[in-house]
């Protein structure tokens, strides 16, 4: 019985969760770094744990450079989207627009859930934002085709959208 009681005690400090608890004062790089590191090796769902961690630290306190501040927002939405979760992934997304409307690729992305959600309006709206703002992309980063991006294939038999992919492709190159 006394056992008993320290095996309850014990198990009631555990914790049960999908992801691992990262070691006691994981910085948001070191956070950042675990989930790129499982975003390479496309493992999409494993990769939201320590992406979405990284994610509410920053919320707290911005401490990423800022690049890699824009590839934890990039690749964690495009990580939920991948995983089927389009809510999270909007929800990620519509955060980077409201920290930093300027960046191109936060409006791509979200061109690519809307697509997703077959919300063909808004996509092409999005869409054509981030075109426009492709000078405030990160020095070296090219503009995704459009036209080549699986989000929006349920689309290219669609006229105007088939044309807008095209013009937007053209204008960045």
């Amino acid at each position: 019985p006394g056992e008993e009681k320290l095996f309850m005690a014990i198990l009631d400090t555990a914790r049960f969760e999908d992801v691992p608890e990262p070691p006691r004062g994981a910085s948001a790089l070191d956070l950042w770094l675990e989930g790129s590191a499982l975003f390479r090796d496309r493992n999409y769902r494993g990769a939201i744990g320590p992406y979405a961690k990284a994610l509410e630290l920053e919320k707290k306190e911005r401490k990423l450079e800022r690049n890699y501040w824009y590839a934890l927002i990039d690749n964690l939405g495009m990580a939920y989207g991948i995983s089927g979760n389009l809510k999270d992934a909007k929800a990620t997304f519509e955060y980077g627009i409201s920290q930093d409307p300027q960046y191109p690729l936060f409006h791509y992305n979200m061109a690519c859930t809307y697509a997703e959600l077959n919300d063909k309006v808004n996509a092409m709206e999005q869409l054509t934002k981030a075109f426009e703002l492709r000078a405030n992309a990160i020095p070296g980063e090219k503009m995704p085709d459009p036209r080549k991006d699986d989000s929006f294939a349920r689309f290219m038999k669609d006229p105007e959208f088939s044309a807008l992919a095209e013009r937007l492709a053209k204008s960045a190159q």
